[in-house]
């Protein structure tokens, strides 16, 4: 099957470029010979679960070449390098990408010199389509699985393309709002799991009842990190983390209402990533604190980072809005000086959230990236090793989502200034 040109996404040329030893930016935290200098950890232990603390530290782990040795787009052309929106990039054990195109449902495929191989997929509900392709990744015997958060639905296919079988994702609880994170181990399919607990609006309910049953100003409700099998069976509760904060709003009564649920602004989002042999990490986005677990979902490792979230001012709350239209034109001052009113009425939290994102390198150490205000130029990640020891940072263009941390480089997916979207490879250069 081949794929369809997008209608929105217009630039990038498929190009290869010569490494370079420069870097993009960075974090000093070298001695005067140049030698890496990690922050001092305490080691504890709790009932045979290690307990890291590290101190703070400006070390740097590694820089990043300013120029990609791949890169895979175009101006105009195939159909294959002309990208919608980017949901996952992967890479199997053959070096080939797998990248999965949400905006077109696609699943393209590309060797490690940026040759198309095939596409895979396509939009719709049928066998093997997809309506909101979260994500595609390398399992065993190199075939390759999907999920469809829309749809409930894990597919897998052939690695000659072919469609060998769907599922249902199974629970937990009714209804359940299920958010893909990627494959744990070669038959486990990890996931991030919210219920809303969406109220019956039978007889006497009243609109602030039903308001009141759902709204979480506090962020008290629950996420679960799950694993569930390839027939879609839920296999295990990994962890329990606290939801997004959110507040609603509604009108109507009886069985006519109407609810609007909105995420509170700078609360933190949990996040969690797995590695291909199964091991998990989660963290709250709270704190700098992070839990890795092994492949049999038990609880290893807690490494913290002693180290307070930034306060939340006023100036972020402005950079928050103002960044908030997206591709849409920029507010003028009254459109901005009233979403400002609206937000400033919500609990909003007196710290900015501490990580954004989990990611775990072929090599085992966990990359936390800091969560960073819309339209903040760079952002750094914090690098520790297997041992929860932290090695220093990593900074980077936010234009940069990495995906994958290996053999020395770094695949990702890059946008441009007009929101054209790429995928890249990039040398990293190690401290």
């Amino acid at each position: 099957m081949t794929g369809k040109r997008s209608p929105r996404r217009r630039t990038a040329v498929h190009t290869s470029g010569a490494w370079s030893c420069g870097v993009l930016a960075l974090v000093a935290g070298c001695g005067d010979s140049g030698e890496f200098r990690p922050t001092a950890a305490r080691f504890a232990d709790s009932a045979g679960i290690a307990i890291v603390t590290n101190s703070p530290g400006d070390a740097v782990y590694a820089t990043i070449a300013p120029e990609p040795v791949l890169s895979i787009g175009a101006i105009d052309g195939p159909a294959e390098v002309l990208f919608g929106r980017i949901a996952s990039v992967a890479v199997d054990g053959a070096g080939n990408l797998i990248v999965a195109d949400a905006q077109m449902g696609e699943i393209r495929i590309f060797d490690a010199s940026g040759a198309h191989l095939q596409t895979i997929g396509g939009p719709g509900e049928g066998p093997g389509e997809f309506r909101a392709l979260a994500g595609a990744w390398p399992a065993a015997e190199g075939t390759i699985v999907a999920a469809d958060p829309r749809l409930d639905r894990i597919t897998r296919f052939a690695a000659e393309g072919e469609l060998l079988a769907t599922a249902t994702f199974q629970g937990p609880g009714e209804r359940p709002i299920i958010r893909p994170v990627r494959m744990a181990g070669p038959s486990a399919f990890f996931s991030r799991v919210e219920a809303l607990n969406l109220p019956s609006l039978e007889g006497a309910s009243t609109l602030e009842e039903a308001l009141e049953s759902i709204s979480d100003p506090g962020g008290t409700r629950s996420e679960y990190l799950v694993r569930h099998d390839l027939a879609g069976a839920l296999i295990d509760t990994v962890a329990t983390v606290p939801a997004q904060a959110s507040v609603t709003s509604g009108q109507g009564s009886g069985t006519n209402i109407s609810i609007q649920i909105m995420r509170v602004p700078f609360s933190a989002v949990p996040a969690a990533t797995a590695s291909p042999d199964g091991r998990m990490a989660v963290t709250s986005g709270r704190s700098y604190e992070f839990s890795l677990y092994d492949s049999a979902g038990a609880l290893e490792r807690i490494v913290r980072l002693a180290e307070e979230p930034p306060t939340r001012t006023d100036t972020h709350l402005e950079s928050w809005v103002r960044g908030s239209t997206g591709d849409r034109e920029p507010m003028d001052e009254a459109q901005a000086a009233a979403a400002l009113r609206r937000y400033e009425d919500m609990p909003l939290p007196e710290q900015l959230p501490a990580w954004s994102s989990l990611l775990i390198a072929e090599s085992g150490e966990i990359w936390a990236r800091r969560f960073a205000i819309r339209g903040a130029e760079a952002v750094a990640r914090d690098v520790f090793g297997t041992d929860g020891s932290f090695l220093g940072q990593v900074v980077a263009p936010a234009s940069l989502r990495i995906q994958h941390i290996g053999d020395g480089r770094l695949t990702v997916v890059s946008t441009d200034d007009l929101g054209v979207e790429r995928v890249e490879v990039y040398e990293l250069h190690m401290r």
